[in-house]
């Protein structure tokens, strides 16, 4: 079984049919997205869509339970604040009865698929300590799963409870390690948190058959992604975030607003 894996798509639709298009080339035999579908970016219905239509196993992340009023918003940072009041104001019905009906932990054949950790949407698991807890209450409660996805932290990582992080560069498959389960996270499809001058689109495949994964880098049409978040009044680190910046994101609530009440009338 060969996964298209991808995760925070963040409502980007440029970066998400650049992955979906770029794994279905690789060729693959289903698709994992660990949440974060929509938040953040300006396309949120054509995102989902490109994702039910792939028949995606899918969990919910943290700007899902957002926009369904199921995650106290204190708990969320200033960015998802200032722009989840646009995003619920643009869902379509159909968008949101998809959204309201996945699920936070997904148990599959050998995966089991979560967004944050394995109790909850909003804990980030970026230490190799939290890994380990992570892989160890995974085998104690699924003792036949090979391998943990999550996302949330917006970084491609690769983890084996049994030797730690595995080295892994993009483009190159990497086999698993001989024992135990295996983390992974194929970091951010839509909002890049790199230092990077243009930022990229991350997705990850994942071959249960050959025992092995491999990372992407992608470029995409960034220009066209900054056209639309102008044409809604949403800023610009809706898409890119360099490390250091998180928490100088520049205050534009007057604006979200303006923007909230136009796609409410629209």
């Amino acid at each position: 079984m060969r996964y298209g894996v991808i995760s925070d798509v963040h409502a980007n639709a440029y970066a998400l049919r650049t992955a979906l298009d770029r794994l279905t080339r690789a060729g693959v035999d289903a698709w994992l997205c660990a949440g974060d579908i929509v938040g953040y970016g300006p396309q949120p219905n054509e995102c989902v869509e490109l994702i039910a239509e792939r028949a995606a196993s899918c969990v919910a992340g943290n700007h899902e339970l957002l926009v369904l009023g199921r995650l106290d918003p204190q708990r969320a940072g200033r960015l998802a604040r200032e722009t989840t009041p646009w995003t619920r104001s643009v869902l379509r019905p159909d968008t949101l009865a998809y959204l309201a009906a996945l699920p936070t932990t997904l148990r599959l054949p050998e995966v089991v698929l979560a967004h944050g950790c394995l109790r909850d949407a909003v804990t980030y698991v970026r230490e190799p300590g939290q890994a380990r807890r992570e892989l160890d209450d995974l085998h104690r409660s699924d003792p036949s799963a090979r391998v943990l996805v999550l996302g949330h932290t917006h970084r491609p990582w690769m983890f084996a409870a049994a030797t730690g992080t595995v080295p892994a560069a993009p483009g190159r498959p990497v086999a698993f390690p001989p024992a135990g389960p295996l983390l992974l996270n194929p970091g951010s499809v839509g909002q890049s948190r790199e230092a990077e001058r243009a930022p990229r689109v991350r997705f990850a495949l994942l071959d249960l058959s050959r025992r092995q994964a491999g990372f992407f880098a992608q470029p995409y049409d960034v220009t066209s992604a900054v056209a639309a978040l102008r044409r809604q009044g949403l800023p610009r680190s809706c898409l890119h975030v360099p490390p250091g910046r998180w928490r100088a994101v520049p205050r534009r609530a007057a604006s979200l607003v303006r923007a909230t009440r136009r796609a409410v009338r629209g």
